[in-house]
């Protein structure tokens, strides 16, 4: 009997694992491909301040790079730029970070099993059991994990984000752009109304370059726009998925003992797309209130911690839904102001990638 099976060996459950081993719980990570870390479906910028919070020390081979703010271009031609004058954010290797997590985890007591898909999970009294392609396994608690799609969070529950939220999106690998190495663009234009088009720099040759739409043309749209933005640049690599950009479910599910976190409940920051860092936090604070359950203690302060992230994350998707309310022509004036030296100044000083709501209205950060 395995107290907690952690079903998908991205961040968010080796996170889980990580945590729940530290605490000495027994843990086991089911990890569907043969490989932990592959397929790369992430842009990889996180926050050095969400890297920090996640407690992720040790090794920093994933590291590609540092930026130092971000460029928004409108379309109008008009640039933005927003120089926090410091290291803000890292460029990182998914495969190598998810790599990192996973040592991590087994060093602490998890165990991970690679290439074991969990087909279903039945609940079986007071325990699950877990139908897999290898062998069956029971547990007393589950942490779905299992990313963009919620499977058997649907099959168990009946339950999952918002149909509507998820976009595609589809990313380049380019050598031979010509743009400095510590800015991140933002190109907001017609072709991509529902996010916005990218480039994040790993060095002076190579960078990633990715849009997320609705449209059916996104393939053509990206390489229309990849030809007109870097005329000299060649594509190494493609890959495809879908970023979750709606509301996050609100339930944590604590009382059925099988808690969905980071993709798979939409842990995500609806802005951006990006899940790691607070699809983390979530992710550590549940774990850590299941642990205390196990072993007889109060989930309550961590599952009050695990609430203010939620509901930061429900603040960041109504920002969102502001943002893409407005016209792009007056997305010009917007940037102005969010730019202006004023702005630049207490966003350099009080900005926060991760906890975005609380610190645009210069609140105390809700974090860990």
């Amino acid at each position: 009997m395995i107290e907690i099976a952690v079903i998908g060996g991205g961040p968010a459950g080796l996170l889980a694992a990580r945590e729940a081993a530290k605490r000495g719980v027994e843990v086991a990570v089911f990890e569907k491909d043969a490989e932990v870390g592959e397929p790369e479906r992430c842009a990889g910028l996180l926050s050095l301040n969400g890297l920090e919070r996640l407690s992720i020390g040790g090794s920093k081979k994933y590291l590609q790079n540092i930026v130092r703010g971000a460029v928004f271009h409108t379309e109008s031609g008009r640039e933005y730029i927003l120089d926090a004058r410091r290291p803000i954010a890292a460029v990182v290797s998914r495969k190598i970070f998810d790599q990192k997590l996973a040592e991590d985890s087994e060093k602490a007591g998890a165990r991970i099993f690679t290439g074991v898909r969990v087909r279903r999970v039945l609940k079986r009294g007071n325990e699950f059991e877990l139908l897999t392609n290898a062998e069956n396994f029971r547990a007393s608690w589950i942490i779905d994990a299992e990313g963009a799609g919620s499977v058997l969070l649907r099959k168990t529950l009946g339950k999952a984000p918002e149909a509507s939220g998820w976009l595609p999106i589809i990313q380049f690998i380019i050598k031979g752009h010509d743009l400095p190495k510590d800015f991140v663009h933002l190109y907001f234009h017609r072709d991509f109304p529902d996010f916005f088009a990218y480039f994040i720099p790993i060095d002076e040759e190579l960078g990633k370059v990715g849009a997320a739409s609705r449209n059916t043309e996104l393939r053509e749209k990206l390489m229309i726009f990849l030809r007109r933005a870097f005329p000299e640049a060649r594509i190494l690599k493609r890959i495809s998925h879908v970023i979750y950009t709606g509301r996050p479910l609100q339930d944590f599910c604590f009382s059925y003992r099988f808690v969905p976190v980071g993709d798979a409940a939409g842990h995500v920051k609806a802005t951006t797309g990006g899940g790691v860092i607070m699809g983390g936090l979530l992710s550590i604070s549940l774990t850590s209130a299941i642990a205390e359950n196990l072993r007889g203690g109060s989930p309550r302060p961590y599952l009050e911690r695990a609430q203010r992230i939620l509901e930061e994350l429900i603040k960041i998707s109504y920002l969102r839904d502001l943002l893409y309310k407005i016209p792009l022509p007056l997305y010009d004036l917007l940037l102005g102001l969010l730019t202006s030296r004023s702005a630049t100044a207490y966003l350099a000083r009080s900005g926060d990638m991760d906890f975005q709501f609380s610190s645009l209205l210069g609140r105390r950060r809700a974090g860990p």
